[in-house]
């Protein structure tokens, strides 16, 4: 989804506020401390525009060590996908590796091995895992007989085990799911003609549990998760009301995130959960978003997505978090919110943007220009604290 820039009336400025405690902003510079909302979020700076850096992707990912990955320009290298981590920012690969226009979402597990997508001197599209210092090639799309434009976007488990849909190079255009280390791809799921008729892009955990959205051939879409055998987590066949799903999410105790349209308020619903049994995020009349990025997940089963609202202008728009378990959205940033010495004019989020320490990383445009990524850190109670402390 490309990135939107908003006018200052979008911002919510006079919108009811729905907690008490004071909000502390922090970040990398000398610039003071902000509270100019009610909540407890810390915001760092992690790089910005000032530092060699432009044309800042979407989609950064965080994880657990609070490392980040992020696609953008950098001065003297060229595009390229980057790790930053307490102030020092390393190459993961650049155009001066040979490699072009890389994919805007980049996927990373706890070892700060990162899963990305990128276009190579010969022209195929292809996938790679690097760390910095080794880079390994997941596939190829001449290499494996895909189609270069239809390989999807990675995402990567402790293991460095890297999963991702494609298209495959032949006749009818079929499409799998695949699993791979550096060797030979494995297929865990294809289209048939009495089963699969297509997928979206795919997550995996820890387990090595597969999670993607698809639409069978019969016309039912939803999304699945399993690991040989794939079970419907949420589909239009058990419930009607919803379709339209995204780019689901999963994290290491099997529970799944995604979005769904609501058919009848045409509002966005976020969820979480398992095998038929799902638990609703947020409140898809109240406000009601028309469109949102995938919502990411953390172990504790917390999630954060961005939303965009249905008509008003002045409805919320800007990055949310769900930690109760319900439908309790508590904001994190918008635009119109100051941050970092000036006014947010654009932010975004994508899947693997929510960490077990309660950061989120994600990608922001500001009023004066400046652009990059920044962290915001939640320092509120969860459900999980909540339940231990009682």
């Amino acid at each position: 989804m490309k990135n939107r820039i908003f006018a200052l009336a979008a911002a919510r400025r006079n919108a009811p506020l729905l907690a008490t405690s004071a909000l502390l902003l922090t970040f990398a510079s000398s610039l003071p401390a902000e509270s100019h909302r009610k909540y407890d979020f810390d915001f760092t700076r992690v790089v910005d525009s000032t530092q060699g850096f432009s044309d800042f992707q979407t989609f950064p990912a965080i994880n657990n060590k609070g490392a980040v990955a992020f696609v953008a320009n950098r001065s003297g290298y060229g595009n390229g996908v980057f790790r930053a981590r307490d102030g020092e920012v390393i190459n993961i690969a650049t155009e001066h590796d040979g490699l072009l226009a890389f994919g805007n979402d980049p996927a990373m597990n706890a070892a700060g091995a990162v899963a990305f997508t990128a276009t190579t001197g010969t022209g195929s599209t292809a996938i790679f895992r690097s760390d910095g210092l080794s880079r390994v090639l997941i596939a190829d799309s001449l290499v494996n007989k895909l189609v270069r434009i239809g390989v999807g976007a990675p995402s990567i488990n402790s293991a460095g085990l890297v999963a991702f849909q494609s298209l495959r190079n032949e006749p009818g255009l079929p499409a799998s799911v695949f699993t791979g280390s550096g060797g030979p791809l494995t297929t865990v799921f294809s289209t048939s003609s009495a089963g699969f008729r297509s997928f979206g892009n795919v997550a995996i955990n820890n387990a090595g549990t597969l999670v993607f959205s698809a639409t069978l051939t019969t016309g039912v879409q939803g999304v699945f998760k399993g690991r040989s055998t794939a079970e419907p987590v949420l589909d239009t066949n058990t419930s009607p009301e919803f379709g339209g799903f995204g780019d689901p999410v999963i994290n290491n105790a099997g529970t799944v995130a995604d979005f769904a349209s609501f058919t009848s308020s045409s509002g966005i619903q976020i969820f979480t959960g398992g095998t038929r049994k799902v638990s609703f995020r947020n409140d898809p009349t109240n406000p009601a978003f028309t469109e949102t990025e995938h919502p990411s997940i953390n172990n504790h089963g917390a999630v954060a997505f961005y939303g965009f609202p249905l008509t008003d202008p002045n409805d919320p728009t800007g990055i949310f978090l769900e930690v109760s378990g319900g439908q309790k959205l508590i904001p994190v940033i918008r635009p119109g919110d100051p941050l970092f010495g000036s006014t947010v004019a654009s932010v975004d989020l994508g899947r693997f943007a929510l960490n077990d320490r309660m950061e989120l990383a994600f990608q922001y445009v500001l009023v004066d220009g400046r652009s990059g990524i920044a962290i915001a850190a939640f320092h509120g109670e969860t459900e999980e604290d909540r339940d231990r402390r009682y």
